[in-house]
C-alpha cells in the first residue's frame, strides 16, 4: 500500500480530527518533511497526541521538567455545603429590677469569666435599706443575747431554789421522826411543813421565771431570723443592682450607655461564648443512607480552599424538611484559636467515604475536546544512550481533593508523571527529569 504524502497544514488538520479517529483505533502513518510518523489513536498510551508532535529522536533537546511517580493516596468521596456557625451558649443580659445605669464596667469584645460585673445600676434607696436591715439585725441579735442571759439567771436561781426544796424536805422528814418517838414537840413539825411548802412554792415560781425567759429566747431568735431575712432581701436588691456575667465568653456591643435608665427586661448586652461551634448543614434527603453521626466534616477557607477545620455530625434530626427535602444536621467544631464567629456562613465538607486510590497534580493534567490527559515518562534507548521520553495518555478523573485530582482510571501505582511544563510537551518529546 502506498504511503500518503501530505504537507504541514493537510496534517494539522487531519490532527484536529484525531477525536473522532481516537474511537475507531486505527492507525496513521504520515510522511513528513522526509519523516515518518505512526500515531496510534486506539492505545490510551497516545490516546490523543497534541497538534504538530514533534519526532521523538536524538537530535531533540531534552526539555526539563518535574516528574512525579504515581503512588497510593487515601480519596475521598465528599458534598460541599454552605452552612451557619451557632454557639452553643449565648445569653442576653436583662436586668431584673429598673434603674439608672450607673456604670458599665467592661468593654465589647472583652471575654469575661463567670460571675464578672458587667454593669452596674444606681443603688440609691436600696443601699439604705440594706443599711437600715443591717441596723435591725444587730439590734436583733443584741436583744437575743440579753433574752439567752436572762434565762441562764433564771435558770440558775431553780436551780438554787430546787436544793432548797430538798433541804427543807430533809428537815421535815427528820422533825417528823423525833416528832413520833417523843423528842420533839408537834410545833416543830408545823414548821417544818411550813418550811417545805414555801420552799416548793418558790421552786414553782422559779419555774415559771425558767420558762418565760425561754420564752423571750425563742422570741430573740425569731427576730433575728426576720432581721437576717430582711437584710437578704435588702441585698437580693443590691445584688440585683449589678448584671453579672453568668457564662465565660465575649462580650457584645452594649445598646446603652451611663445614665440611660432601664426597665427590667431591657437588653444590656450579649455574652457568647465561641469555644466550640455547631454548624448547621441542610443535607439533602437522598444522602440520608449515608447520613450517620461522626461523619467527618471539615470547614473550607473558600479563599485558598484550605482546610481550617474538622469535626464530626453529632446531631441528625428526625423529621425532613417538607419545603427543601433535607436533613438539619449540626457538625462541632472546636474554636480555641477564636477565628470563627456565631452566625457565620462558612463552606463545609461533608466526608462520606475514604478508601485507596490514586491522586495526581492538577498542574498535571491538560484537557483537549473535553478529555483529561496526562503525559506519562517512558525510558527508551537512543543511538545507544538512555533517554526519556513522554506519552500523552487519556485519563478518567473524579473528584477534585485539594490541589489533586482523583483519578478513577488510566494510571497505576509506579507510573511516573510529568507535573510542570506540561504546555511545551507533545507526544514522543524527549524530557530531562529535574529534582
Amino acid at each position: 500500500m502506498e504511503t500518503p504524502k501530505i504537507n504541514n497544514s493537510a496534517f494539522r488538520k487531519l490532527s484536529g480530527q484525531q477525536g473522532l479517529l481516537i474511537g475507531l483505533g486505527v492507525g496513521i502513518v504520515l510522511t513528513v518533511g522526509g519523516m515518518t510518523v505512526f500515531s496510534h489513536f486506539g492505545n490510551q498510551r497516545s490516546a490523543a497526541p497534541t497538534q504538530d508532535a514533534p519526532v521523538a529522536n536524538a537530535r531533540n533537546a531534552a526539555l526539563p521538567v518535574k516528574v512525579q511517580q504515581v503512588g497510593t493516596s487515601t480519596t475521598e468521596e465528599s458534598s460541599d455545603f454552605v452552612g451557619a456557625l451557632e454557639a452553643q451558649q449565648k445569653v442576653t443580659l436583662q436586668p431584673q429590677i429598673q434603674g439608672r445605669i450607673e456604670a458599665i464596667l467592661v468593654s465589647s469584645g472583652q471575654r469575661v469569666q463567670k460571675g464578672t460585673p458587667i454593669a452596674s445600676l444606681s443603688l440609691d434607696q436600696t443601699q439604705a435599706n440594706v443599711a437600715s436591715s443591717i441596723a435591725a439585725a444587730s439590734a436583733a441579735q443584741a436583744g437575743l443575747k440579753t433574752a439567752q442571759a436572762q434565762l441562764q439567771q433564771a435558770q440558775a436561781q431553780r436551780t438554787k431554789v430546787a436544793a432548797n426544796v430538798q433541804l427543807q424536805q430533809t428537815q421535815f422528814n427528820r422533825t417528823q421522826q423525833l416528832v413520833s418517838e417523843g423528842a420533839l414537840a408537834t410545833q416543830q413539825l408545823d414548821v417544818a411543813r411550813n418550811n417545805l411548802q414555801t420552799a416548793i412554792a418558790d421552786l414553782q415560781a422559779a419555774d415559771k421565771q425558767v420558762a418565760a425567759a425561754d420564752a423571750g429566747v425563742r422570741q430573740a431568735q425569731s427576730n433575728v431570723r426576720a432581721a437576717q431575712a430582711s437584710t437578704a432581701a435588702a441585698q437580693v436588691n443590691v445584688n440585683q443592682k449589678r448584671v453579672v456575667a453568668p457564662i465565660t465568653g465575649i462580650v457584645g456591643e452594649f445598646p446603652v450607655k451611663v445614665g440611660d435608665y432601664v426597665n427590667t427586661g431591657q437588653t444590656i448586652t450579649t455574652i457568647t461564648q465561641n469555644d466550640a461551634l455547631d454548624l448547621n448543614l441542610s443535607v439533602p434527603s437522598n444522602r440520608l443512607k449515608q447520613l450517620r453521626v461522626g461523619l467527618p466534616v471539615q470547614l473550607i477557607d473558600p479563599t485558598i480552599q484550605k482546610v481550617i477545620g474538622t469535626g464530626a455530625i453529632n446531631y441528625i434530626s428526625p423529621n425532613v424538611s417538607s419545603t427543601q427535602q433535607s436533613i438539619l444536621s449540626k457538625a462541632r467544631f472546636a474554636n480555641s484559636q477564636g477565628r470563627l464567629r456565631d452566625g457565620q456562613y462558612v463552606q463545609a465538607r461533608i466526608i462520606w467515604n475514604r478508601q485507596p486510590g490514586i491522586l495526581i497534580p492538577t498542574v498535571a493534567i491538560s484537557r483537549i475536546g473535553g478529555q483529561s490527559f496526562v503525559f506519562v515518562t517512558e525510558n527508551r534507548t537512543v543511538n545507544g544512550k538512555p533517554q526519556q521520553i513522554v506519552h500523552q495518555r487519556l485519563v478518567r478523573l473524579g473528584e477534585i481533593q485539594g490541589t489533586n485530582y482523583q483519578v478513577l482510571d488510566g494510571l497505576k501505582p509506579g507510573e511516573t508523571i510529568v507535573t510542570s511544563g506540561i504546555l511545551k510537551l507533545r507526544e514522543g518529546t524527549p524530557i530531562q527529569p529535574q529534582s
